[in-house]
């Protein structure tokens, strides 16, 4: 009986031991409150290494309209012009502007974040691990939706995101 509840404890805790496989793009708004999460299920993160291995450049762009929060009626109103007004702005963007390296493995990024038709400079922290087949690169980072006009004023939405981003890249060409 003990070997049972052992297995069950084991198979239950296995996906938080393995380590992730695809890249994502997350993010948690508090809103009356309550923790609202979700994703996006289209974007392109690019990123550039020198032949040290070396984080050279990461760059990126989010299709707006791949938003998911598991609310669908949640989803397309936050296509509305009000939210990220997708018509008009169906894109979201992260452009490296510099790049310092802090230890072997983190860098510290400013980056240019476009919401909307407006840019904000913001620093990021980035954190790169290897293995013999990829390299992982992420970050976790806040932004202010009230910067890029998301969402307008309100007493019930909190003005702060929480976005992370985790990037796995193939190495020796398979991409």
């Amino acid at each position: 009986m003990k070997y049972y509840i052992f297995l069950v404890i084991m198979v239950c805790c296995m996906p938080f031991v393995m380590a992730q496989q695809t890249s994502s793009i997350d993010f948690v708004i508090k809103n009356v409150g309550i923790s609202v999460d979700g994703y996006f299920n289209a974007f392109n993160v690019s990123s550039k290494f020198d032949t040290a291995n070396k984080l050279i450049d990461i760059s990126g762009n989010v299709t707006v309209k791949s938003i998911i929060t598991g609310i669908e009626s949640r989803d397309e109103h936050l296509l509305e012009e009000e939210y990220f007004n997708a018509k008009t702005y169906p894109l979201i963007s992260l452009q490296t502007i510099t790049l310092k390296q802090t230890s072997s493995n983190r860098y510290t990024a400013t980056v240019d974040v476009t919401i909307k038709d407006k840019t904000k400079r913001i620093t990021i922290p980035l954190t790169v691990e290897y293995s013999e087949s990829s390299r992982k690169v992420t970050s976790e980072f806040e932004i202010n939706r009230r910067d890029f006009g998301v969402g307008g004023r309100s007493f019930v939405m909190s003005n702060t995101v929480k976005i992370s981003v985790v990037h796995i890249e193939k190495i020796n060409g398979d991409n």
